[in-house]
C-alpha cells in the first residue's frame, strides 16, 4: 500500500464524490485499491438480500473470478453479514466456495479479502480484493476505503429519499389547495356549506372511480359542470 498521504487523499475523494452515483462511487473505490495496492478489486451493492452490479478493476484473469465471489463467496458473505471476511488460503476453502475458489485459483489468486460497505448499522454492499497470501493488503486501509464509499452511497440515498418526500409533500399540498378551491366553488353554486360541498365532491369522485384532486381540478377549469356533481344532470 502507498504512503498515508495518498491513502488519505483517496479516502477524501471517495467521501467527497459529488454526485453519489452508485456506479461512479464503486468505480472510484476499486480504482483506488488497484492504484494504491496493485491488486484486483471488485465492489457490488446489496439490495433485498441480493448482491449485484459488480464493478471491477485489475487484470482480466483474476477479474473473471469476482462475480462468483459476490455470489457464494467472500464478497457475498461480507455484504450479507456486514462483517469482513478474510481468507489467506483459498485452497482450504474449496468446499466452502466451490466455484469461486476454483476460478480464483485458476487465475493465480490464492487469497481474498472482503469488506462490507458499511457505516454505522447500514450495509449497502461489499468490497472484494484478490491477491496472494505473501503480498496481502493492509486491512485497515481497505476498511477505510469501504467505509468512505458507504458514507457517500448512504448520503446519496438519504438525499434521494428527501427529494422524493418533498416532491410528494408538494403534490399533496397542491392537491389540497385545489380541493379547497373546488369546495368553495361548489358551495357557492349549490348554496350549501363547504362541508356539504366536500361530501358532494368526494361522493362524485368515488362513484366515478376518479381521484378527488382530479375531479376538483376539472371543476375549477370548467371541464366539469357543477350540476353534474350535484346530480342535477
Amino acid at each position: 500500500m502507498e504512503n498515508s498521504a495518498e491513502v488519505g487523499a483517496a479516502v477524501l475523494r471517495l467521501v467527497a464524490a459529488g454526485s453519489g452515483d452508485p456506479a461512479a462511487v464503486l468505480t472510484g473505490l476499486v480504482g483506488s485499491v488497484e492504484r494504491l495496492a496493485g491488486l484486483t478489486a471488485g465492489a457490488a451493492l446489496l439490495s433485498d438480500g441480493a448482491v449485484g452490479g459488480v464493478v471491477a478493476a485489475g487484470p482480466a484473469g483474476p477479474r473473471a473470478a469476482l462475480a462468483a465471489g459476490f455470489g457464494q463467496g467472500p464478497g457475498g458473505e461480507s455484504a450479507r453479514t456486514g462483517r469482513p471476511v478474510h481468507c489467506p488460503d483459498l485452497g482450504r476453502e474449496r468446499s466452502r466456495w466451490l466455484v469461486f475458489a476454483a476460478r480464483a485459483l485458476a487465475a493465480g489468486v490464492d487469497a481474498a479479502w472482503a469488506f462490507p460497505l458499511r457505516h454505522g448499522p447500514d450495509t449497502v454492499g461489499a468490497l472484494l480484493v484478490l491477491g496472494t497470501a505473501d503480498a496481502g493488503p493492509d486491512p485497515q486501509v481497505l476498511g477505510l476505503f469501504a467505509e468512505a464509499a458507504a458514507v457517500t452511497l448512504l448520503r446519496s440515498a438519504a438525499s434521494d429519499r428527501t427529494a422524493t418526500e418533498l416532491g410528494q409533500l408538494r403534490t399533496a399540498l397542491a392537491s389540497r389547495v385545489v380541493v379547497e378551491q373546488a369546495k368553495g366553488m361548489l358551495a357557492v353554486h349549490a348554496g350549501v356549506d363547504v362541508g356539504t360541498a366536500f361530501e358532494l365532491l368526494r361522493g362524485h369522485a368515488r362513484r366515478n372511480g376518479r381521484p378527488l384532486g382530479e375531479v376538483a381540478t376539472a371543476l375549477i377549469r370548467g371541464d366539469t359542470d357543477p350540476a353534474i356533481i350535484l346530480g342535477r344532470r
